[in-house]
């Protein structure tokens, strides 16, 4: 099966994510991506949601959330898919008027969005589990980026076989993730770390097996998360809070269609129209592994932290890690889960 002509569609979505028309009072410009990790904001443009308290979403997309970080700070964009990342905790630390305002995905025990893979001659080798990662010493690790959640969870897994992934290993970085499929089907690299689908695509094309899900390395770590404009928060606070209660709205019913998706067609028919899979069978396929959204709204403020403070202290990646009070308004969330029970404004 092809499961890579899926793939080609990243760069066509990436412009052509539809673009709506409002007025200036209700907008609000949107980054996001056409991952799965999404399916909460899928659902809700595409049922209505934030129509229904009125605001109207203006979306760009990107296939990576690094990349929407200039236009969000140029104020190109007022909210946008990001991942914690070591280059973000640095652009937050030399002014950039961000901060972290929406859970947008986790590594839940049983729900893990990213997962490891290696190529068929280290599995036939002996790498086969964690418990197997020594067996990487001097060994080629791709990923889409220096300092990105991807790294985090191998270097800890390393350090959990009992490497260090300072000098043990040697890092292939700023590959986009289709490509480092490639590569390790190529054995240009020897592991890498992908979002569930990529590892999926890249098992079933036997480019390389699956040997671990990253919820096993840190479970319930942060995956995603939304970052909005302090001045957005400041002029425009009630949009982004009606904005979070359509999007927790389709997080209820993004969850509950990943544990039972033959229940819910309707969702899974949304995810694959919105993200890279397509299809959805696809969609089905990687299910219960879609990631988990926190109902709630509030990010893993403890897993953010303990990313920033990694990169600071054992990579120094991050050079002045910024205090939790200015990474995170967490009042957003917790307005808009208020509002929601109390109004419940999509009759549910």
């Amino acid at each position: 099966m092809k499961f890579v002509r899926s793939l080609a569609t990243l760069a066509i979505m990436a412009s052509a994510l539809a673009i709506s028309p409002a007025s200036a009072a209700d907008l609000i410009r949107v980054g996001e991506g056409p991952f799965i990790t999404g399916g909460g904001f899928f659902i809700a443009k595409e049922k209505g949601y934030f129509d229904k308290v009125g605001i109207t979403v203006e979306t760009k997309s990107f296939i990576d959330g690094a990349l929407a970080v200039p236009s969000l700070i140029s104020g190109e964009l007022d909210i946008s898919f990001m991942t914690a990342n070591a280059g973000l905790f640095n652009s937050i630390s030399k002014g950039a008027p961000l901060v972290f305002v929406l859970d947008r995905g986790n590594n839940k025990k049983g729900r893990g969005y990213t997962v490891i893979n290696v190529t068929q001659d280290m599995y036939d080798g002996g790498v086969k589990s964690l418990a197997d990662f020594a067996k990487l010493k001097g060994k080629r690790v791709g990923l889409s980026a220096t300092g990105s959640i991807n790294q985090y969870l191998f270097a800890r897994a390393l350090q959990n076989a009992g490497l260090d992934p300072r000098k043990d290993v040697q890092w292939v970085t700023n590959v986009p993730q289709p490509d480092l499929m490639k590569m390790l089907g190529q054995k240009q690299v020897d592991a890498t770390d992908l979002a569930y689908q990529f590892g999926y695509f890249a098992q079933n094309n036997k480019w390389g097996p699956i040997v671990a899900v990253d919820d096993q390395i840190d479970p319930d770590g942060a995956v995603g998360l939304y970052a909005a404009r302090t001045d957005f928060i400041k002029s425009k606070r009630d949009v982004l809070v009606r904005f979070a209660m359509a999007y927790l709205q389709g997080v209820k019913e993004f969850n509950a269609a990943a544990a039972d998706p033959a229940k819910y067609p309707e969702i899974v028919d949304i995810l694959a129209r919105s993200t890279a899979l397509q299809k959805p069978e696809l969609v089905r396929a990687i299910a219960p592994n879609w990631s988990s959204s926190n109902e709630d709204g509030i990010p893993n403020v403890k897993s953010v932290m303990a990313m920033q403070d990694y990169w600071s202290s054992y990579f120094t990646y991050v050079e002045n890690p910024v205090a939790e009070d200015k990474l995170f308004d967490l009042s957003i969330a917790k307005e808009a889960k208020a509002r929601l029970d109390k109004e419940k404004p999509f009759g549910k």
